[in-house]
């Protein structure tokens, strides 16, 4: 008896369902494939249709060249498709779609059905064709028009493993109506339209160029914070928009990069923006970012990922030098990017002398190398002790304490209002003496002990942020009704992530609700936000809350609300403060359970003591 073989070739079902997975991710993965597919097909307008969060059902109908019956049913075929006909085409592809496997792997984990019909006078009829779990089911005349539409229903509906994976109805749809948006900007000559369960969510018709395809989708305010911007270097191209360095977000999610039509994913651009933003934003934050590249076609491979969302190119240095040098050129020339002294070591002055290797000054009068304060306590009982404002020297990266609006930190739960343990204030603030204020900014005072500095936007943030905090806790939100409902424009995803966020909005001392596809109208804001701009402020709370986490509760995120409407109603620097005003600021901050740090960890008071001051006057 001859031994079974190991080796086997898979049936060609269970081979689709393997190939389905490199290729379909979630439902965004399909919506994505198709919209390429009509695309590609040069068409004029593009509807995306999606229920349950495209987990249902997903649609996209395009009026582009369509189909005869054969080509329909052909495109099933692994493998099968218009774009290439030899092996040397892979050096320059030309269009978004080249694989031929996506409609198979599609087919193969839903119920799919088809309706097409090419522009050929000849064919009198269309075509329709209905596939389940990858098995063709029947293939029939239908009176359709010049297009293509594609319904894909119960995504992983025989692949249960892979449905499980997938995210809630609103996550799923955040990813698509990202997606919608990535490929809208990027075809201003096309009109799109995103529907959810019947509600139109995107409706972008055809403009002539980026820049009011960006107002359509975005606002009007949005585009006021950009600058737009254009390079060349030989063959290459570079053209869109930067925020300033004041718009910020705390995740990459506005940063559209396309290389010649193709959204992508790319390392050698990130790392080139964070380089153009290196001296005027926190390394933490991210700027707001649309940038189109332009390149022979044979200067990039796009064949580097199954999803053809990542790129390699030829000569990345050339990229990368392009992309930095153009966002820093137009910066500057919109005077967005502030002017910082270099942080290098300065000459040491005539006639001093090193002091002792503990000492803050080292040879030659400063450090050797690059160094910072780090006031931030080692540990939350350091914060919270007999002396709290007593911060132990420390060095620190440089990173830290660059952002005033904190809109890039990472909250500290041991700094939240519900935090456990011991956080009664035991810092005594009686014999505070006012000095003065610093550029407008801090508020400078003395003690027995030596002499502080007090950050005055994150002191007033703290204040608010505890008053609000408490107030949500008892259910007792002051509210302050707006006379004119103020009308939002909102990008399609953060549309999306309110309607599952709206109840605790509206119970936390908003009153928002929904005004068409893409506006909301603000009818009243917490009371402690008075005139704090309502559009960033509720952009900040929706982008700062990662719906991707499954453990969000209830109380991280009425934390998440406070914390924004804190720091955005907070007195910002650059604020001149009356002495009694100032007073009022210490006196305030001296009745919180916390005074010594904001929610995010930074610190609000930094002290300087006799002992430090003595000792790097040398008399100590």
């Amino acid at each position: 008896m001859e031994p079974m073989n190991k080796i086997r070739v898979l049936p060609e079902i269970v081979a689709n369902k393997i190939a389905a997975g490199e290729i379909v991710e979630r439902p965004a993965s399909v919506v994505k494939e198709l919209v390429e597919n009509a695309l590609d097909a040069r068409c004029r307008s593009i509807h995306i249709s999606v229920a349950s969060g495209g987990k249902r059902l997903i649609q996209v109908r395009d009026d582009g060249e369509g189909m005869n019956e054969d080509d329909a049913i052909l495109a099933f075929e692994h493998h099968a498709t218009s774009k290439l006909q030899t092996a040397e085409d892979l050096n320059a592809i030309a269009t978004l779609g080249f694989r031929g496997e996506a409609l198979a792997s599609i087919a193969s984990v839903s119920r799919l059905n088809l309706k097409t019909r090419c522009a050929d006078p000849a064919d009198i009829s269309g075509t329709e064709i209905e596939i389940q779990g990858g098995i063709l089911r029947s293939v029939k005349p239908v009176s359709w028009d010049k297009g293509t539409e594609i319904s894909v229903r119960d995504l992983f509906f025989n692949t249960p493993a892979r449905r499980k994976f997938l995210r809630s109805h609103n996550t799923e749809l955040g990813h698509i109506t990202r997606l919608a948006t990535h490929y809208a900007l990027a075809n201003p000559g096309i009109r799109f339209t995103l529907a959810s369960d019947g509600r139109v969510l995107l409706d972008a018709v055809a403009v002539t160029d980026v820049k009011e395809r960006i107002y359509q989708v975005f606002g009007e305010l949005f585009l006021k914070n950009m600058v737009e911007l254009s390079g060349q270097s030989g063959a290459v191209k570079i053209a869109g928009f930067s925020s300033y360095p004041y718009e910020q977000r705390t995740n990459p999610y506005s940063q559209f990069f396309y290389v010649n039509g193709r959204m992508i994913r790319d390392k050698v651009i990130s790392s080139a923006v964070r380089q153009a933003y290196r001296n005027s934003m926190p390394s933490s934050a991210y700027p707001i970012v649309i940038l189109f590249l332009e390149l022979p076609f044979d200067e990039v491979d796009v064949n580097a990922h199954p999803a053809k969302t990542e790129i390699r190119f030829r000569d990345a240095n050339t990229v990368h030098g392009l992309v930095q040098r153009t966002i820093e050129r137009a910066l500057t020339a919109s005077a967005g990017v502030p002017s910082f002294l270099h942080r290098a070591a300065p000459q040491p002055l005539a006639g001093l002398e090193a002091f002792t290797k503990d000492s803050m000054v080292r040879e030659g009068g400063y450090a050797a190398e690059e160094r910072s304060l780090d006031f931030r306590p080692h540990t939350l009982q350091a914060a919270l002790g007999q002396n709290p404002l007593s911060y132990p020297f420390g060095e620190a990266d440089g990173s830290q304490g660059k952002d005033p609006n904190h809109s890039s930190l990472n909250v500290v739960p041991e700094m939240l209002f519900r935090a456990s343990g011991d956080t009664k204030n035991k810092f005594q603030f009686e014999d505070l003496r006012i000095l003065g204020q610093l550029r407008d900014s801090y508020i400078i005072a003395c003690d027995r002990d030596g002499l502080l500095i007090i950050d005055q936007h994150v002191a007033h943030e703290r204040i608010l942020y505890e008053k609000l905090a408490a107030a949500m806790q008892s259910g007792a939100v002051e509210t302050q009704g707006l006379v004119v409902p103020l009308t939002l424009e909102l990008a399609p995803h953060q549309v999306a992530r309110l309607e599952k966020l709206m109840p605790e909005f509206n119970k936390n001392g908003f009153q928002v609700e929904l005004f068409g596809s893409s506006s909301i109208l603000v009818r009243s804001v917490p009371a402690i936000a008075g005139e704090a701009d309502c559009r960033r402020l509720i952009s900040e709370i929706l982008d700062g809350l990662d719906m991707e986490n499954r453990t969000l509760d209830v109380e991280t995120i009425k934390d998440r609300i406070a914390i924004r409407t804190a720091c955005q109603a907070a007195i910002k620097v650059n604020t001149p403060l009356t002495p009694e005003k100032m007073q009022w600021l210490l006196d305030e901050l001296s009745r919180t359970r916390i005074p010594t740090n904001c929610p995010h960890g930074r610190p609000i008071i930094l002290r300087f003591s006799m002992h430090e001051i003595e000792r790097n006057f040398g008399r100590s």
